[in-house]
């Protein structure tokens, strides 16, 4: 008889192995779970990454610094030899039109959009710009035009 209990003592029940399993597959999914989150970070964070590089782009190829007249007004368009999805938008606002200490005041808010599947995401720069009148009595950052 005691040879008996010995032999059952020896092994793991199957309530033993089964409980192990689902703790096991529950560690398991935690960690698919958390690793699934981390990689959405480190996309996102590429995106924001891109975004301003993409910002920078859109002074680039179309400065304001070449404008004949700055004024208020929205354009946009996207980037030729950037990644497919991406667009942008620049907004002017004059904050001198109606109040004369305001003058040559203008909001310039530059957006950069991008989708990947059903998400959307943007980065934008909202910047002033004092530009006063020049000789011509235009408002310009043209060099020279002073």
């Amino acid at each position: 008889m005691a040879a008996d209990r010995s032999s059952r003592k020896a092994g793991l029940t199957l309530v033993e192995v089964m409980m192990a399993v689902v703790i096991l597959g529950l560690a398991l999914g935690g960690l698919v779970e958390a690793a699934s989150r981390a990689l959405a970070v480190v996309r996102q964070a590429r995106n924001y990454e891109m975004a301003r590089r993409m910002l920078g782009q859109v002074e680039a190829e179309n400065p304001l610094r070449l404008e004949d007249e700055i004024q208020a007004g929205e354009e946009s368009g996207g980037f030729d030899n950037g990644p497919a999805g991406w667009s942008w938008t620049r907004t002017l606002v004059d904050y001198g039109q109606d109040d004369e200490q305001r003058q040559g005041l203008f909001l310039l808010t530059t957006r950069v959009y991008w989708s990947q599947g059903e998400k959307r995401g943007l980065e934008e720069t909202v910047q002033y710009l004092y530009v006063p009148k020049n000789s011509e009595g235009k408002r310009t950052l043209k060099p020279g035009a002073f």
